[in-house]
């Protein structure tokens, strides 16, 4: 069973790529492609591997330390970055085949776990030389999480954003502002209902309900499990400073545009979109006509389900707010129980992403969220009524699967007695399983990736999948009735992987570590903007390429983002109060 719900999983990724691929369009303004450059092969040149592979960003003081060396090498030296100066040297591991479906080649581990102080170093490998610097220290993942989390305001639509970075300046007007009209939805030809607002989902500029819920969830599932670790980062945000911790004035600012896309009668509207993938350039000239598009029950379960979020967790700041959301999630928890088969969105005409997906665990998501915040019986009856079969999956929670951000809610809820205990020690059972497979993929994978190298597990988005499973394994840290170390060991070597410990030897993140993307499938074009992760290699770990016109491996997206927020909020040093 868990085979065929990850295949799911990743057909339904599949078939979302395909939806999401842009008809050639003209180069970014500030790129030096043609203007009409054909779409990138779907396997491009395989570019060389690099021959020391190591987290370029840094480490904490206890973590596990591993690189990856693919050449011959009998031993490896770690030196001080500034004097030269041998911390610490050591032998490599035996070599070892990776799998021809993850890199191909012959390698060897470095293992310096045993460095501890504090300090900026680089490995040294004779043969293969040095890699590039990376840090041991307790707050090396607080740059990397203020990166990502701020590169949610910079997605902001509708409004003028500012950032800079490393010598460059970010910056894009007020876009959008006309969103959106109703034709699709029944409206008068040319009529236009309020939808300013919220975040643009990816190198595109649409905004979808389904995939801002798995992006929501993840970043209130940051707030909960680690709030003492984050609340006190300051987002440098227009908001920062003004009541409210600057994680959730973030995700108020999407709420802001969520509710315009609730129809009157609790129905939700699937998208706000242009009608194709056209326009190229600055969000603040984008000439496209935009649309709300027919509603979906897939979607109206997720705005319950994050309107049920943000009622429990704005209250504490903005109470008036969070009985806004409540009442909302309510009204269209109410149109659900009065529509309870699948209703897809009518997307005819729109060729922009489909995000389709099946309702059944996302009403479950609805469900376990409106019983953590109300307490109310009918929505935990629904909840256990609805979860039958329902365990976790391998992958972490997807747009198109949020089943784990449904029994996370229900096995971690503040009130625990009228919980079903046959249930909850089921699901404790399949959540640990889960985990267990995910520690073990990445204890036998020669570059710590939890996901596994076998056939199927490079895709589209595969980096943020990565990411996800951190949600599996720190759930798991939370819940294991046996302390277990491997499980946020495992989560930091997800991180490991995705910040240079991988067949390019670079960082996968905009912004941050060793040879980071600089060339995204992102319309605002070059310089890369900071703190995006992007989709990363398929069909194996070799292919992937710094290419703005390759969608299917260099775009950034809200899910892959918002998945990698959770797993660096884990490690946040706390600033001191």
């Amino acid at each position: 069973m868990f085979t065929l719900r990850l295949l799911s999983v990743a057909l339904t990724l599949c078939a979302v790529a395909v939806a999401q691929t842009p008809a050639p369009a003209p180069a970014p303004a500030a790129a030096p492609q043609p203007a009409a450059a054909p779409r990138q092969p779907e396997l491009p040149p395989l570019p060389a591997g690099a021959a020391i592979r190591v987290n370029t960003v840094g480490f904490l003081p206890e973590a596990v330390k591993r690189a990856t060396i693919a050449s011959e090498a009998a031993g490896f030296r770690v030196l001080d970055a500034a004097t030269g100066a041998v911390m610490l040297e050591g032998p490599v591991s035996p070599p070892a085949r990776t799998a021809p479906t993850d890199t191909d080649e012959t390698v060897r581990i470095a293992d310096f776990s045993a460095l501890q102080t504090p300090g900026r170093y680089v490995l040294e490998v004779p043969g293969a030389g040095r890699s590039a610097p990376f840090a041991v220290g307790t707050a090396v993942w607080n740059e990397p999480y203020y990166l990502a989390t701020r590169a949610m305001y910079l997605w902001r639509c509708g409004v003028e954003v500012k950032g800079e970075w490393q010598g460059h300046t970010f910056h894009h007007g007020p876009c959008h502002l006309g969103d959106g009209l109703l034709d699709a939805v029944g409206g008068p030809a040319g009529a236009t209902k309020n939808g300013v607002g919220g975040w643009h989902d990816a190198g595109d500029y649409n905004k979808y309900v389904v995939n801002a819920g798995v992006s929501v969830g993840l970043m209130f599932k940051a707030w909960e499990h680690f709030r003492d670790r984050i609340e006190r980062i300051s987002l440098d945000l227009p908001e920062s400073g003004r009541g409210m911790p600057d994680l959730l004035a973030e995700l108020k600012f999407e709420y802001d545009w969520l509710f315009t896309m609730q129809a009157e009668d609790g129905s939700v509207y699937h998208k706000l979109t242009a009608q194709f993938f056209a326009y190229w350039g600055a969000p603040d000239k984008d000439p496209s006509p935009r649309f709300f598009t027919p509603w979906g029950t897939t979607a109206t379960a997720d705005f319950v389900a994050m309107m049920a979020l943000g009622a429990r967790h704005f209250r504490e700041f903005d109470p008036a707010y969070a009985d806004r959301c409540l009442a909302a999630a309510r009204r269209s928890w109410t149109f659900l129980l009065a529509h309870p088969e699948q209703h897809d969105a009518d997307l005819t005409g729109f060729h922009t992403g489909g995000y389709q997906a099946r309702d059944l665990v996302h009403r479950l998501w609805a469900a376990a969220e409106l019983w953590e915040t109300t307490g109310e019986a009918e929505f935990l009856q629904e909840f256990e009524r609805r979860v039958q079969t329902t365990t976790f999956s391998l992958s972490g929670p997807g747009w198109g699967d949020v089943g784990d951000l449904a029994l996370g809610t229900y096995l971690t809820a503040s009130r625990a007695e009228p919980r079903n205990a046959a249930l909850v020690r089921h699901l404790t059972g399949s959540l640990l399983d889960q985990a267990g497979r995910v520690v073990e993929n990445c204890r036998v994978n020669p570059h710590g990736r939890p996901f596994g190298a076998t056939k199927g597990d490079f895709f589209w988005g595969c980096n943020g999948a990565a990411a996800a499973q951190t949600y599996l394994l720190l759930l798991a840290d939370r819940l294991s009735p046996v302390p277990d170390p491997s499980y946020r060991q495992t989560a930091q070597e997800a991180l490991a992987h995705l910040f240079g410990r991988n067949y390019h030897g670079r960082s996968y993140v905009t912004g941050l570590g060793a040879n980071p993307p600089q060339h995204l499938h992102d319309r605002r074009g070059d310089p890369a903007w900071p703190g995006y992760l992007v989709g990363g290699p398929h069909p194996d770990a070799r292919y992937y390429v710094d290419d703005w016109r390759d969608a299917s491996r260099n775009e950034i997206a809200i899910n892959w983002n918002a998945a990698l927020i959770y797993a660096l909020a884990a490690f946040v040093e706390a600033p001191a109060k």
